[in-house]
């Protein structure tokens, strides 16, 4: 599991600036990533408005593939 962050001037701030990473999906317009907002809402958005912010050397699911 990673955690997400949005840029602060998001639609979607509403629900959350933190999200979990569910996966990451390849369609026509580019990478999306599949996000779960704490309230429970999921959106897929370009994961060119996210950042990454937990650090790598924790160590993933066993179940991660990405």
């Amino acid at each position: 599991m990673r955690i997400a962050k949005l840029s602060k001037d998001d639609k979607l701030a509403k629900h959350g600036i933190y999200a979990e990473v569910m996966g990451l999906i390849e369609s026509p317009t580019g990478m999306k990533a599949r996000l779960r907002f704490g309230d429970g809402h999921r959106e897929t958005i370009p994961v060119q408005r996210i950042r990454i912010v937990q650090n790598e050397n924790i160590p993933k699911s066993r179940d991660a593939w990405f």
